[in-house]
């Protein structure tokens, strides 16, 4: 017998595939900020291109499918930190951040203009949510996307390296927190045939 039941955030592989997503997706990040301590800034670099390219493979791997974001992050990833290996300059690696968090942010106000919700695109096999609930974390998440783009690029400006360092290590835990936060904020659960 089925019967139709609202889809709700906390179910065992909604939360596995978002532990796993932002295990992949900061891993590389939390090894790049690790290895500062230990080794210099272009042996970090050279940490976070690996490891980034590592964790494309095992994406695609586990999604069966073209992981376009991860991609995309593994191209500048390789592209800023070999113009910072090649000219010894650090800024390099630094102006990756921005030029992500802008285009991020670009890429969905793009989507709002064409009408294509590029986070439901991605992830609504895994979280199923009304549009209005995509809606909303979408404009969430520019908001967030801006706002780390314009702190990134000041404290770069700005500030040392290690406090850039400071500033990277705390924002990761910021955009853990935010995303979560955002998510529980924007779910809206959607009817979906459950066999009992």
């Amino acid at each position: 017998m089925k019967k139709r039941e609202i889809t709700t955030l906390f179910k065992k592989h909604m939360l596995r595939h978002i532990v796993f997503s932002t295990f992949l997706e900061f891993g590389p990040v939390l090894l790049f900020l690790a290895s500062f301590e230990r080794v210099s800034i272009y042996s970090s670099t050279m940490i976070l291109m690996v490891a980034t390219i590592i964790s494309t493979i095992v994406t695609y791997r586990l999604q069966k499918r073209i992981p376009y974001l991860a991609l995309y992050v593994a191209f500048i990833t390789i592209v800023f930190g070999y113009m910072t290996i090649h000219f010894h300059e650090v800024k390099f690696i630094q102006m990756r951040d921005t030029l992500y968090d802008v285009t991020c942010a670009l890429t969905l106000m793009l989507g709002f203009v064409f009408n294509i919700r590029f986070l439901k695109l991605a992830f609504h096999g895994v979280i199923p949510m009304t549009n209005r609930a995509w809606d909303t974390l979408t404009r969430l998440w520019i908001f967030y996307f801006i706002v780390n783009a314009v702190c990134n690029e000041l404290v770069r400006r700005l500030l040392s390296l290690e406090e850039w360092f400071i500033f990277k290590s705390s924002f990761v835990v910021i955009a853990c927190i935010f995303g979560l936060s955002a998510l529980y904020y924007s779910y809206e659960g959607i009817e979906e045939e459950v066999t009992v």
